[in-house]
């Protein structure tokens, strides 16, 4: 066997290797796109999880008191009536529930919450604050949210002012 003969095998066994090496790292790559998918997927649904589970506590927690319930049902139909009590009950509560939403959306605009799953909560936040108490509430009260979400609800009060509810 001559030398040349020699560098053809040892050309050949050398692409032989590439080839195996890109397999192999084609392989680990798809691997490694699959388990980011799976742990996308599973980091949505905590978070889904988490938001259902902070907005439920929130509802519960008005009917669990009389006179939470009463403040609540109250401040839907006008916030401008209640005593100063059941403002800060009305407050609370509704902080709670703004917070849930706020949260619903900062996952939306991370791309961890579906668009499905947006739009479903995007109707209930216009069902919400079509509440002429709900309104005057977010109108009278510097509420905690996002800029974001404060903007998407100032746009939803606007849209009901401008059709003239």
């Amino acid at each position: 066997m001559n030398w040349d003969a020699i560098g053809a095998i040892a050309e050949l066994l050398g692409a032989v290797g590439v080839i195996a090496s890109l397999v192999y790292l084609a392989t680990q790559i798809r691997h490694s796109r699959e388990q980011m998918e799976q742990n996308t997927r599973t980091t949505r649904a905590s978070a889904y999880q988490e938001f259902t589970g902070q907005l439920h506590s929130t509802m519960m927690s008005a009917g669990e008191n009389p006179q939470w319930e009463q403040a609540v049902m109250k401040g839907w139909a006008d916030f401008s009536r209640l005593s100063k009590e059941d403002a800060f009950r009305f407050t609370l509560y509704m902080t709670g529930v703004a917070n849930a939403f706020d949260n619903a959306h900062y996952q939306h605009r991370l791309g961890m919450l579906d668009e499905d799953r947006w739009q479903k909560h995007y109707a209930d936040v216009r069902t919400i604050f079509q509440f002429p108490g709900v309104a005057q509430w977010w109108r009278a009260t510097p509420v905690n949210v996002s800029p974001k979400f404060g903007a998407l609800v100032d746009e939803i009060l606007g849209e009901e002012a401008d059709r003239g509810e």
